[in-house]
């Protein structure tokens, strides 16, 4: 799920411009903005979003002190626990000191803001995100029957990751920030998975015929589980999200372009 959360920190902050600080800069714009036609405010909303997502791939990368966000690529993972009750295979699995990078090459192939209802549809990829664990735990079983355990080094990686969601926001109760109302189509995809694992008991063929078995299982269960995942990340980010967002003073950025009565 922390991938998802990282990828929706995206979103938000992209929606959410916090990216101008200059008082004088910002009435410039909203003068433009004010004089524009439709077209022309298209091409500004537009302009201003592909800014954004410069500002956002630099925040990734380096962090930003003030608002308390440290750099997220590389992403330290204390610990992550998988369990994956398939049954023809149950897994168990818990990697510790894990290290995720790759999210700051992140390429956004939509990014659409409907001011009528204040919501903004995005579609971000990961072209390779890879996870390294200083060490990984496997314990489980094939048919209940036999058993797949394991200790080492272990090091996955994902291709082409894939994340759509439609953000609709509203204004906070202090006025000042634009944070998450809710989100919906939130959805993700991990078309290829790749394990690399040591330390299998029996090692050798066998650490190969597990990170086999770990990849297709792995995609299998996320595919036919995707709603339900997706489900429960869609409650806890926002619960983890707005927080972050109301330190921000944001809202003036998206009232400058609603539309006027």
């Amino acid at each position: 799920m922390k991938i998802v959360f990282v990828l929706l920190l995206v979103a938000a902050a992209t929606a959410s411009p916090n990216v101008f600080e200059d008082q004088q800069y910002a009435l410039e714009y909203y003068e433009t903005l004010e004089h524009a036609a439709p077209e022309g405010r298209n091409f500004l909303i537009n302009a201003l979003i592909r800014q954004l997502l410069e500002f956002l791939r630099n925040l990734i990368s380096n962090g930003n002190d003030l608002f308390g966000i440290p750099p997220l690529d590389p992403l330290k993972i204390e610990n992550l626990h998988l369990e994956i009750p398939a049954g023809l295979i149950n897994l168990k699995l818990n990697l510790t000191d894990a290290m995720l990078t790759g999210i700051g090459a992140f390429k956004a192939h939509r990014t659409h803001l409907n001011t009528s209802d204040i919501s903004f549809d995005i579609e971000i990829s990961v072209p390779e995100l890879k996870i390294s664990a200083g060490s990984y735990h496997l314990d489980g079983d094939i048919l209940t029957a036999i058993p797949i355990y394991g200790d080492g080094g272990a090091e996955f990686i994902v291709n082409d990751f894939r994340f759509k969601a439609k953000l609709f926001l509203k204004q906070s109760d202090n006025k000042k920030s634009a944070i998450l109302d809710r989100i919906e189509n939130l959805s993700f995809e991990i078309p290829n998975f790749k394990s690399n694992i040591t330390g299998a008991i029996g090692g050798g063929d066998i650490d190969k015929i597990v990170d086999a078995v770990l990849e297709e299982v792995i995609i299998g269960y996320v595919n036919r589980f995707r709603s339900a995942i997706s489900k429960i990340t869609n409650m806890a980010v926002i619960a983890i999200l707005n927080p972050i967002l109301e330190q921000l003073d944001t809202w003036r950025w998206i009232d400058m372009i609603l539309p006027r009565a």
